[in-house]
Parts: C-alpha cells; sequence; structure tokens
C-alpha cells in the first residue's frame, strides 16, 4: 500500500503544482521543460542504464512513436497548466484521470487482446465530461462566456492528451517494442518530451517579448520537483500494482486523487464549482468505480 500512497501523493500533485507556478509568477513552460529532463535523468540512474539494464528500441517505427509521444506529452501538460489558470485544479485534474475511458476503448477496439469495456462506464464517463463543461456564472457576462469556451477547450485538451499518451503507452508495450526496451523507450519519450517542451517555453517566451533564453532559477526548481512526482507516480504505478491488484489499485488511486485535490482546491485555493460541476465531478469517480469494480 506504500507505493499506491506514493502515486496517489505525487498523480494529485500535476494541476496544484501548476496553479502554484501561476500564482507565483513562475514560467511554466520552462517548468514544464525542467520536468522531463528531470524524469529522463531520474529514469536513466534508477533503471540503471549506464550498467547495461536496458537497451535502446531497435525498430524506426519505435523511434517514430516516442517522437510522437513526447511532443503529446509535453503538450498535455501545457494544456494542463493553462487548463488550471482558466479552469482550477478540481476539473482539471478529474478530465486528466476520466481520461482513463481512451485507453480502455481503444485497446478493446485495435488491440487484439483487449477486453470489451463496461459501456455503462463509458457513457457515465461521458456524461461527467459533458456535466463539467458547463461554466459557473459570474457577475460579468462577458467574461463567463470566454473563459467558459476556453476552459472547456482546455478540459477537453487535457482529456484527449492524457488518454492518447496512455493509449500510446499500452500499444507501444503491446505491439511495438520488446520487454527488454520498456525502460528506454520511457526514457526517450521523456527525452523527446524535453526538446518538445523547450521549443515551446522558447517560442513562449519569444512570444512575451523576451529576445533571449534565460533560466528563471525557481522555475527551474519548480520544473524539477514536478519532475520528481511525475517521476515517482510511474514507479510508484509499477510497484504498486506488483502488490495491489488492478480492480483495487485503479479505483482507489483516481478516485483518492479526485477527492484530494477537491478538497485542497475548495480550502487553499478558494474554487467555486456550480452545482453541476460538482455533480460531474461526483459522476466522474462513479464511472471511474464502474470502470474497474
Amino acid at each position: 500500500m506504500l507505493y499506491l500512497a506514493l502515486a496517489i501523493v505525487c498523480g494529485a500533485t500535476y494541476s496544484i503544482f501548476f496553479k502554484l507556478f501561476a500564482c507565483r509568477g513562475l514560467n511554466s513552460l520552462q517548468a514544464i521543460a525542467f520536468n522531463y529532463l528531470t524524469a529522463f535523468v531520474l529514469g536513466l540512474i534508477v533503471d540503471g542504464v549506464s550498467d547495461g539494464g536496458a537497451v535502446l528500441p531497435s525498430s524506426v517505427g519505435s523511434w517514430v512513436v516516442a517522437v510522437g509521444l513526447g511532443a503529446t506529452f509535453a503538450g498535455a501538460f501545457v494544456v494542463m497548466s493553462r487548463s488550471t489558470v482558466l479552469s482550477g485544479v478540481t476539473l482539471t485534474t478529474v478530465a486528466s484521470r476520466v481520461s482513463v475511458l481512451i485507453p480502455v476503448v481503444c485497446s478493446y477496439l485495435l488491440l487484439p487482446d483487449g477486453n470489451e469495456p463496461r459501456w455503462g462506464a463509458v457513457a457515465t464517463i461521458l456524461a461527467a465530461m459533458v456535466l463539467m463543461f458547463v461554466p459557473r456564472r459570474t457577475e460579468e457576462k462577458k467574461e463567463r462566456n470566454h473563459v467558459g469556451l476556453v476552459g472547456a477547450l482546455c478540459i477537453l485538451g487535457v482529456w484527449l492528451l492524457f488518454g492518447v499518451n496512455n493509449f500510446g503507452l499500452k500499444w507501444s508495450q503491446s505491439v511495438l517494442i520488446a520487454p527488454e526496451e520498456s525502460a528506454m523507450f520511457s526514457a526517450v519519450i521523456f527525452l523527446f518530451a524535453t526538446l518538445f517542451s523547450t521549443l515551446v517555453w522558447i517560442v513562449g517566451d519569444r512570444n512575451r517579448g523576451v529576445k533571449s533564453v534565460k533560466v528563471d532559477l525557481r522555475s527551474a526548481l519548480g520544473g524539477v520537483v514536478l519532475g520528481l512526482a511525475n517521476f515517482c507516480v510511474t514507479w510508484g504505478m509499477l510497484r504498486g500494482l506488483a502488490e495491489v491488484p488492478a480492480s483495487v489499485f485503479f479505483p482507489v488511486y483516481h478516485c483518492t486523487i479526485v477527492a484530494l485535490v477537491a478538497v485542497i482546491g475548495t480550502i487553499v485555493f478558494r474554487e467555486r464549482l456550480s452545482v453541476v460541476q460538482w455533480l460531474g465531478v461526483g459522476v466522474a469517480a462513479l464511472g471511474i468505480v464502474m470502470f474497474f469494480v
């Protein structure tokens, strides 16, 4: 249960970190780049690549997929950082958790060993997404409409990108890479995610009028801490699943993260959700449980 607890605590920090970055004036794009660089280095160290504990992907296809996943990994965190500002940590976290729908359904449709999903759970999660898209009313109608539209698009983006990433990893492990290549395949993905997120950071700074690349120490350190949490989620999940059945692990993991972040968002960040949005959060948690129980 220790590894499950580690995965829950670290998994709950993603959107919270991005909210804190925005509140403290940190460069989120720069932090994302250092996050993936940290995850890449930790992967090399822990997996013992320097001792010959893993091998590089051998096929051209695996490298192409790694490049694509590197781009979507970077994109997922960029969209998540924006979503936390517009829609808050609770709705953003829920969107990332219910993205489990995508790999479950896609595995059934596209992989030879995929199991048929529970369609009631699929319908429940889709209903939850619709409920969460309903914007909270504010005093200024114009502001409400703008934030509602862009915020909804960001929530949808988080859901899609996290789901695509999870299915991409599942598909790669099932049909593309050999077991001994798994560790380095993940490291290569983190490496390309670092490159893509660095490019986004540079372009973002140029759009803000920054002419030369400058490393902000606080943003870099924030990214390192985020990268440590990012790596620990994967590490804790892999080891936790060896001790706890998946049918227990995943509902507890996803639902506890949703509940924990909802409490933090309400108490610490003073987020206010509409009754309909809170209903969406509850329905999302129910859908996650229905998938695995």
